[in-house]
């Protein structure tokens, strides 16, 4: 199991927030069982746990994909800088758009890979429109490509255009992570990775396996308690959070 300094832990859960790490791979399905409990003492020893009845309670795990940068491995444990993603949005300036090949035309196609989601910024020509969402189709060329307006789909038909604009990384979605196996009257339920929901696809280059920096998600599981009429009053409404902080690296069999 990977170890985390705790500087990497404090930039999602702060200097005393409860926080899940782990390294995970590519394609990987996960779980984690959870018990919510209160911890009983006796004389100032840890005598048991009382579990917390979750009944009304709203349970909901989310992650979003970050970037990171200054990333090693220390006698602390991983360390990087945890940041929006992408850091950088821009992967090209587009120049020239042709209608007999369809073939967009830029400096270098180096960051791009086949199924990319990607979009227009800027003065936009040849067809397509602005912050729209398309997908490198194909990458025949270091300076040509195609793109399609749906993943997998057809070659999408551009006109013959010159111009200079954008074609920029999409800001990410947070994904939902499944609650399941819940048992209210003895606080626990099971949250689940499920490996088709990342948002990491073959041919990212955070999955090459000669990357240096994993893609990274962070997120958080927020348990939202209901207000409860108590003796003389209402307890009020409240949340109990665990941070989430996952790595994903190539799985070393294929170089994505």
């Amino acid at each position: 199991m990977a170890k985390f300094s705790q500087n990497t832990l404090n930039q999602v859960a702060g200097f005393d927030g409860q926080i899940l790490a782990e390294n995970l791979i590519y394609d990987q399905k996960d779980f984690w069982n959870f018990a919510w409990g209160n911890i009983t003492y006796s004389s100032g020893w840890q005598t048991g746990t009382d579990p917390i009845d979750l009944s009304g309670a709203t349970i909901d795990a989310q992650i979003v994909r970050r970037a990171i940068s200054n990333f090693h491995d220390s006698r602390t444990g991983l360390d990087f800088q945890i940041s929006d993603y992408p850091a950088i949005p821009l992967i090209q300036t587009i120049i020239e758009t042709e209608s007999a090949t369809n073939f967009m035309t830029c400096t270098s196609t180096a960051e791009m890979y086949v199924g990319q989601p990607v979009e227009f910024a800027g003065a936009v020509f040849g067809g397509v429109a602005i912050n729209t969402t398309y997908y490198v189709l194909e990458i025949p060329t270091a300076t040509t490509f195609s793109i399609s307006a749906s993943s997998g789909g057809p070659v999408f038909v551009l006109s013959d255009a010159t111009g200079s604009m954008s074609m920029n990384k999409i800001s990410p979605t947070p994904v939902v992570l499944p609650i399941s196996n819940r048992d209210d009257a003895n606080g626990t339920f099971t949250m689940t990775i499920d490996d088709s929901a990342w948002g990491v696809i073959m041919g990212d280059p955070d999955l090459d396996i000669n990357a240096v920096e994993p893609a990274c998600f962070t997120g958080r599981l927020k348990i939202s308690f209901p207000a409860v009429p108590i003796t003389g009053g209402t307890q009020p409404a409240y949340d109990e959070t665990v941070f989430l902080l996952f790595l994903i690296n190539s799985d070393g069999v294929v170089n994505y």
